[in-house]
């Protein structure tokens, strides 16, 4: 029998992403994504893993698996794996399902050895159906893992009616075809890299203003001797999550806003968060957060599951003396350019950063990341994301938007040694605080936002 052949695939951008937050991390436990989805509903487990093998066949990045070639990590996409007997487990209490999460959590997926998305099926301490999923990083991120969701529980429903299946995903091979053509443009990789050596060269260092509105003491020591945070100190701290939500009510006033000034609702509330931050910080001019952006522009892009996120530098200015909506015209207009060069590998985003402002390679890390992620919710289903306990990042935000129903859920994965829980807390209140002032009324001056110092 003639033996078949294999394709084999370099890792694309977002997956270089990946890799060099596990290298750089000091833990590798940074490759899970822990993530779940629960419903009300009785779930007939023997039939949902049923759902999620026919899942398996029609999402192709299930089914990689990951190579050492001459040293370099490749990929291949395996024609068949089969999930047999997966763990169906019950839990009385809270305190036993979130042991159980927080063990999955510290042992890093075994992606070198097939291993890159293990499910188990739970009846949950409260009465729901749950899918729990850990998966590797470099092949899931959080929007493509709702699109296997979504396709999980649409195949569970046709299967258990006995109606059509729904419309099967896009090809995750496909998209990497793409991405790996275009990430050896180097024409276009030197015009990004002018690009923001340009922005940053013509702008001051920018400052770190967390949402513990500088009250940390370690912050307050490193200003008052005019130096950044070491990193190292950073990256070494544990992680908690924070979950939090902007109710329906305000998500409509937010939505208004974004139709009244001609602005997404992602980039609109991007800006918000760093208005907030400023305002809490003293009202710092200047910010560097990091947008993760899901990059998914197109239908191939939108409909495959599968990592698909990108880095971006945001050097973003506040000026108190100038309105919110003169402050976010002036942002857009750089961010508007910024998304024309979004392919920055972050590699040389580092030593762009140390190269202007004379700094640590590292110096990416100080900032806090935001991934702004649109969901499309089917039936009744929550997706919940978990932390992995340790991030390179101070903290890193995650809004996950459902289109569909106007609202929106905030996950803050936040370093303990920096920001606590009643931080977090009370920045969410203010965050909600400016999105109903700015929304009421985008023309009113930024030193006028009222909002409560943290404490």
């Amino acid at each position: 029998m003639e033996k078949e052949e294999i394709t084999y695939y370099e890792l694309n951008p977002s997956q270089e992403v990946v890799k060099l937050q596990c290298t750089y991390s000091l833990f590798k436990r940074v490759i899970n994504i822990l993530t779940s989805a629960s419903t009300e509903k009785e779930i007939d487990f023997k039939l949902l893993e049923k759902a999620f093998n026919i899942a398996v066949e029609r999402n192709d990045c299930t089914r990689i698996q990951f190579v050492k070639r001459k040293g370099k990590l490749m990929q291949y996409f395996r024609k068949q794996v089969v999930f047999k007997d997966i763990p169906v487990l019950e839990f009385k209490t809270k305190e036993e399902q979130d042991a159980f999460i927080e063990k999955e959590s510290i042992k890093p997926i075994k992606y070198m050895k097939g291993e890159v998305i293990k499910p188990t099926f739970i009846k949950t301490y409260d009465g729901l159906s749950m899918v729990f999923f850990k998966v590797c990083h470099l092949v899931f991120d959080i929007y493509g893992l709702n699109v296997f969701t979504q396709d999980l529980f649409g195949i569970y429903d046709a299967l258990k009616n006995g109606t059509d299946l729904p419309v099967a995903p896009k090809k995750f091979e496909d998209l990497i075809k793409k991405d790996i053509e275009m990430k050896h443009d180097k024409e276009k990789s030197k015009r990004d890299y002018d690009y923001f050596k340009k922005l940053l060269s013509e702008n001051p260092e920018p400052y770190y203003a967390g949402v513990d509105g500088g009250t940390n003491k370690w912050i307050q020591k490193a200003r008052k001797k005019n130096r950044r945070p070491s990193p190292f100190f950073i990256m070494r701290n544990d992680t908690k999550l924070y979950g939090h939500s902007i109710s329906k009510e305000v998500c409509d006033k937010l939505l208004n806003c974004a139709k009244e000034t001609q602005v997404t609702i992602a980039n609109l509330l991007f800006y918000i968060f760093s208005v907030t931050q400023s305002r809490l910080n003293g009202d710092v001019p200047s910010l560097l957060p990091l947008e993760l952006c899901n990059v998914r522009g197109t239908l191939l892009e939108r409909k495959a599951a599968g990592t698909k996120a990108q880095s971006l530098l945001c050097y973003t200015k506040v000026d108190k003396d100038k309105s919110f909506i003169d402050n976010l015209n002036a942002f857009m207009e750089i961010q508007n350019e910024n998304y024309r060069h979004i392919g920055m590998k972050d590699l040389d985003a580092q030593m762009l950063i140390h190269d202007v402002y004379k700094t640590s390679l590292l110096e990416i890390y100080y900032s806090i990341a935001y991934s702004f992620i649109p969901i499309e919710k089917t039936g009744d289903i929550k997706m919940d994301f978990y932390t992995n306990g340790k991030c390179a990042l101070p903290l890193y935000v995650a809004v996950l938007y459902d289109y569909k129903n106007n609202t929106i859920d905030i996950g803050y994965d936040a370093q303990v040694q920096l920001v606590s829980e009643q931080n977090v807390a009370q920045f969410h209140k203010n965050l909600i605080s400016c999105i109903e002032q700015v929304s009421e009324n985008p023309n009113m001056l930024v030193k006028d936002i009222q909002l409560e110092a943290i404490k």
